[in-house]
């Protein structure tokens, strides 16, 4: 039954290319129940045919034709772009195995013998034009994934020349689609050539294999000059139509300014947290003075009078010097205590600079814990500035604190080295350990606020620990940090 006019438009094409009349006559009368069939008599025709507005869905060859003969025809139909992908049957009285060599060769995708067998023919035919339709929708669903994707899509040839693009391309670099087919992409990303031509990105893969490289930070140039920053990923392809590049790119400018807030905002943080570290020492350090230098006069002036009152009155009071006794040591009791907050708040061995209120801090631990403490001091002791001897006096106490509840360690070495640009310490005991990770993961306060104070100084603060292995804090302590303390 021949299809109606209406419904052609959907059935496949068949071309059939013979120079033999009764050929053209059995085959149409085969297929034209099933497809569309044009029937030529030369390899010329084909030609036109194929290369036409509605090229055919599968071609059947002949292979002995005057003047341009079937192997000269699928040369040239496969040297087309237009037409490369049309899968083509020769048709041929001659067997050898060579011609059929020679026909695979030059892209052919199946090789039926004459006199035709019918049923063969049909089974062919079919099969190839089912191959066919199914390779057309992939590919298009693969151009409809290019072209509607968030991304941008730039796909070059061998040259570096595009090919094929999508809309977003357009819309961030702004060019329309005739203008970016056939620019050279350097045009748009001038740095690419490091990703895609130097022995570092593996060029020349092995045919079938994708070699990817990315880069966060190229540069991009759109039409009017103006440059975006893009997040790019290479991938290097070997394909029949010979090596492509792809490249797909992310305009990452939001990306970047969020982080440049972020960080900004963090900046901001830390200035303010560093502000509010120093007021909080600076009146740790007045409370201190005024605890040592009024209340502990009141409470040693007390103690004073307190001794006067046997020799003025014991012989009048009796029992009078063993009450005196007990009032004394009281007070005693009260003058050590004002000490100790005193020292707590601002121990006076910094008064004298960061090493010698560090020796205090050890012999401390050690009166305390009985625990083998060492302390090594490298390089230069010149003195610092009371921010940052503060701040390391502050986390190697509360180093020292944690070694005391946690690690249960029999020693713990501390290494302070001075260097003209930095003060690096580490404090390392031979205690139980933890999981680093799995503690930060927790957030657990104490080692996220010694990290913090760090930051506040523009230094940085490691924690190297694992179960059984010990413990090691490590902070580098810039002795300059421009951006904060000039603007201070």
């Amino acid at each position: 039954m021949t299809p109606l006019p209406s419904e052609t438009s959907s059935i496949p094409l068949v071309l059939v290319v013979d120079d033999t009349p009764e050929i053209l006559t059995i085959i149409h009368s085969l297929l034209s129940p099933l497809y569309q069939v044009k029937s030529v008599n030369s390899g010329r025709k084909g030609l036109r045919i194929a290369q036409s507005e509605q090229p055919p869905d599968l071609i059947l060859l002949d292979i002995m034709m005057p003047e341009m003969d079937g192997y000269a025809v699928c040369a040239q139909l496969k040297a087309d772009p237009r037409t490369r992908e049309i899968p083509v049957i020769f048709l041929t009285a001659m067997s050898e195995s060579e011609n059929e060599e020679q026909g695979f060769a030059l892209g052919a995708v199946d090789y039926v013998t004459k006199p035709i067998g019918p049923s063969v023919l049909l089974a062919r035919v079919k099969t190839q034009i089912a191959a066919y339709s199914q390779r057309r929708s992939l590919e298009g669903m693969f151009k409809d994934v290019i072209e509607f994707a968030p991304v941008m899509f730039l796909i070059t040839d061998d040259q570096l020349n595009i090919v094929q693009t999508n809309a977003q391309a357009e819309h961030h670099f702004g060019y329309n689609r005739r203008d970016l087919l056939g620019r050279r992409i350097t045009q748009l990303l001038p740095d690419c050539l490091r990703f895609m031509q130097t022995p570092s990105t593996h060029l020349h893969s092995d045919p079938g294999e994708a070699r990817i490289d990315a880069n966060p930070e190229l540069q991009c140039v759109r039409a009017d000059g103006t440059l975006f920053p893009g997040a790019a990923t290479f991938s290097n392809l070997d394909t029949q139509r010979g090596l492509l590049h792809t490249v797909v790119l992310v305009n990452v400018t939001d990306k970047i300014e969020n982080l440049k807030k972020l960080n900004d905002s963090q900046e901001r943080l830390r200035e303010f947290a560093a502000s509010n570290e120093t007021a909080r020492e600076n009146e740790r350090k007045t409370i201190a003075r005024e605890v040592h230098d009024e209340l502990g006069q009141v409470m040693t002036g007390l103690r004073m009078s307190l001794s006067l009152l046997p020799m003025q009155y014991g012989a009048q009071i009796p029992g009078l010097a063993v009450q005196v006794d007990a009032m004394k040591a009281l007070v005693d009791r009260a003058i050590k205590g004002v000490r100790n907050i005193a020292t707590v708040l601002r121990p006076e061995a910094l008064n004298l600079g960061l090493v010698p209120a560090l020796e205090w801090l050890r012999d401390e631990f050690v009166r305390h814990n009985a625990v083998h403490c060492s302390l090594e001091c490298v390089g230069s002791t010149d003195p610092i500035d009371e921010p940052r001897a503060m701040l390391i006096y502050r986390i190697v106490q509360e180093s020292l604190t944690n070694v005391s509840r946690y690690a249960s360690a029999s020693s713990v070495r501390i290494r302070i080295s001075f260097t003209p640009k930095e003060i690096d310490v580490s404090i390392a005991d031979d205690g139980c350990g933890f999981d680093a990770g799995e503690v930060m993961i927790k957030k657990t306060f104490g080692l996220l606020g010694m990290r913090e104070r760090a930051l506040t100084l523009g230094g940085d603060l490691l924690i190297l620990s694992r179960p059984g292995q010990g413990t090691t804090i490590a902070v580098k302590v810039p002795l300059k940090r421009p951006a904060l303390e000039v603007a201070a």
